[in-house]
């Protein structure tokens, strides 16, 4: 059988269209909350559209004709050579892009001139290549948002394609749009499409959690850019940290492991130090770095020596690390041990953690951090006797402004062990400047001495380089550190939230026998925002760090967490099952106990029939007041004015009354239909006279009508059919 195409005006037809659309919309949409797209690619996806979403009501056809499309193809093909080679830079840089205007541009043409059924699937198979393209190109929480509302649009969608694929085969008649048949199928459909989809959902985040997985995905290298944060590398100039502290992106959640979060507060996220300067930059020539290599069971034991041996302080903590364009793992203080999804590590000679991979997606890690620090009285007993691998390093200095070692002498004069010397400098920079992130937007001769003797303001990399240098100039062994303050405390998530605006550096200063010890020469900050905003924010950054953690993150690791849940769970559950089978048999025996005690009382009598009126006030105290207001109206004068629910009551009166004689009214019957079918042609009118006064009451609110209800019941009840007693 030769199959027709459906009118645009039935039911089906255009749910189906509809739906359609929406799931191109919710397609793009999830492409472009990727943030990704180019210009033209928005401009032409959002003009397609808007159009379409505009013309949808108005317009029953395609709005294109065959020849239009034909003629419009032939001038993107002009188009397509110049946009190649001049606005998408060329060969091969510029395929990708071009080709991306031209999916697009396709998708637009056949949005616009769809008459086939092959047309559509092709446009609902380019929808999910946008959602599959999306899941590529972001880990956002915002994905899931769009994925849900794609996957409800989708059911919705091929299921009105298969009926209406079928309506064209068949020979009966079609449903039309705005009809009550017609709107009760399209609310059908979605109803049908979130119930399915809702289900789906739920089966596939079961089998999510069930079904283990051991590696990353082999296309993650291709997923998504990591973020550009300076800072991190073997060189960084003055004011690289500055361009990085006014970007709130999110580089990493950490989270205290068995619970009190906060204990993790005042903790600094080291990343690498760096051992040279030249007026400008801070650099490493080379870094000679060790490579560790995991236990069986995945732990790295690392060699760094803790700060205080003896003292308490060890903290255990995981930490979720974004996507960034450094290979550096963060950790407090001396972090002593790691675990992670790593084969090897390598430590440098500054103490920092690398990973010998690029960072291309989420990376989770634990680590076991020694915070503990040595008193200031033993620091103060330790002799400035250095080793010469950190004098050749620590203590070099290009030819500096003369005032800078002169400051140095005077803020330290009568000092004399090097612990006194840092705290007296790390006091003097953060109490007499001033903290900024506007700085002079042309390059400085000598920035260092700009700072600390003309603007006496600058940000955190400002005063860790004065300090550093200023040390060295007494010859004590300094260095800058570059890492991330402790972060903003989230108290729905329980987890610290470390953003790129947290970045700070820091000094550390050398102590022989001890180690690197810290000193923060920067202005605190303590301003917390408590604003209501601050908290939707928080509630946001929650669900995002269990999305993280559990979705994007979840690996072998997750997967035994969940299996002993769930097997917690049950054995939680078959507890409660003979806890409450205990209760039960408890319960019982007092209940038995209390009634032996109970039947010997003098008491028994009254409180038995006391608890009867109690039941049965509980299951008809209802009807007993209806039947008893009822009787207390037919005691009152037949020409009393009554209200609607006293009219209401006379008439079940009334239909109790017939019952008794052997008339019921049915079901279906309304009341006028009920008084008209009586038998008896006299019953019937007296009983037809007070259902029409009755209707009058109740839906007409005619109280001057209720006067004779009364009168006209009682007139019902003292009938007798002739010839014989009352029925």
């Amino acid at each position: 059988m030769s199959t027709q195409p459906l009118p645009a005006s039935s039911a089906i037809h255009r749910y189906f269209e509809l739906s359609l659309f929406l799931l191109l919309t919710v397609g793009f949409l999830a492409l472009a909350a990727t943030g990704k797209l180019d210009l033209i690619s928005l401009f032409i996806g959002t003009t397609a559209l808007v159009v379409k979403a505009l013309r949808f009501r108005s317009s029953e056809q395609p709005e294109l004709s065959a020849d239009t499309v034909k003629t419009l193809s032939v001038l993107y093909g002009l188009f397509l050579l110049v946009d190649l080679f001049l606005l998408s830079g060329g060969l091969p840089d510029g395929l990708i892009p071009a080709g991306t205007h031209l999916v697009f541009f396709t998708v637009a043409m056949m949005l616009f001139s769809a008459r086939s059924n092959r047309v559509y699937l092709w446009l609902a198979l380019l929808a999910f290549l946008e959602l599959l393209i999306a899941a590529t190109l972001t880990v956002d929480t915002l994905y899931l948002v769009f994925f849900f509302l794609f996957l409800v649009v989708g059911i919705s969608t091929f299921i009105s394609f298969e009926i209406k694929r079928s309506a064209e085969q068949a020979r009966t008649a079609l449903v039309a749009v705005g009809t009550a048949p017609g709107r009760r199928l399209q609310r059908s459909l979605l109803v049908t499409s979130i119930t399915v989809a809702t289900a789906t959902l739920l089966l596939s985040i079961v089998f999510f959690f069930i079904l283990p997985r051991f590696t990353t995905g082999y296309l993650s290298s291709f997923a998504f850019q990591p973020q550009q944060i300076s800072g991190f590398t073997n060189e960084v100039t003055l004011g690289d940290i500055g361009t990085i502290l006014q970007n709130p992106a999110v580089v990493m959640r950490i989270r205290a492991e068995g619970g009190n979060t906060l204990r993790l507060q005042g903790l600094r996220w080291r990343g690498i130090a760096l051992a040279r300067f030249d007026g400008r930059r801070w650099y490493t020539l080379s870094r000679s770095t060790t490579v560790l290599s995991a236990t069986p069971d995945g732990r790295f034991d690392l060699p760094l020596k803790p700060l205080a041996p003896a003292a308490p302080g060890r903290v255990r903590y995981s930490v979720l690390l974004e996507p960034i364009a450094s290979n550096v793992l963060f950790a407090a203080a001396v972090p002593v041990e790691l675990r992670g999804r790593f084969r090897v590590l390598g430590l440098d000679e500054s103490d920092a953690l690398t990973m010998f991979r690029h960072n291309y997606g989420i990376i989770h890690y634990e680590v076991v951090s020694a915070t503990g620090q040595p008193p200031a009285s033993f620091l103060r007993s330790i002799p400035a006797d250095y080793p010469p691998y950190i004098r050749d390093n620590y203590l070099r200095l290009p030819p500096q402004d003369p005032r800078v070692a002169e400051l140095a002498r005077q803020l330290t004069a009568g000092l004399t062990n090097p612990y006194d010397r840092a705290a007296a400098l790390e006091r003097h920079l953060r109490t007499q400047f001033g903290y900024t992130l506007e700085l002079p937007a042309t390059p400085e001769e000598d920035p260092l001495a700009s700072f600390l003797f003309e603007r006496r303001q600058g940000h955190c990399e400002y005063f860790a380089a004065s300090l550093a240098v200023l040390l060295r100039t007494l010859d004590i062994p300094a260095r800058p550190v570059n890492g991330f303050i402790t972060g903003e405390y989230n108290e729905v998530g329980e987890n610290f939230i470390v953003r790129a605006s947290d970045a700070h550096t820091w000094v550390e200063v050398y102590f022989p026998g001890v180690g690197w010890v810290e000193f923060d020469p920067t202005p605190r900050s303590d301003e917390v925002d408590r604003s209501w905003w601050a908290t939707a924010r928080h509630y946001y950054d929650a669900f995002d760090l269990w999305w993280d953690e559990w979705v994007i993150n979840y690996d072998e690791s997750h997967w035994e967490r969940t299996l002993r849940g769930v097997g917690s769970t049950a054995r939680s559950a078959w507890d409660l099952r003979w806890w409450l089978r205990r209760m039960r048999r408890q319960t019982a025996a007092d209940l038995n106990q209390t009634l032996e005690s109970l039947a010997d009382s003098p008491y028994a009598l009254p409180v038995g029939v006391g608890i009867v009126l109690l039941v049965m006030l509980a299951l008809r105290g209802r009807a007993l007041y209806d039947a008893a207001h009822a009787a207390w109206l037919l005691r009152r004068s037949p020409g009393r004015v009554l209200s609607v629910a006293e009219a209401t009551l006379v008439y079940q009166h009334l239909l109790r009354d017939l019952r008794r004689r052997g008339y019921r009214k049915a079901p279906a019957q309304t009341p006028l239909e009920f008084a008209v079918a009586l038998p008896p042609a006299e019953l019937a009118g007296a009983v037809e006279e007070f259902t029409r006064a009755y209707n009058r009451v109740r839906f007409g609110n005619d109280r001057d009508a209720s006067s004779r209800l009364l009168e006209l019941l009682a007139h019902v009840r003292a009938w007798r059919p002739a010839g014989g007693p009352a029925r």
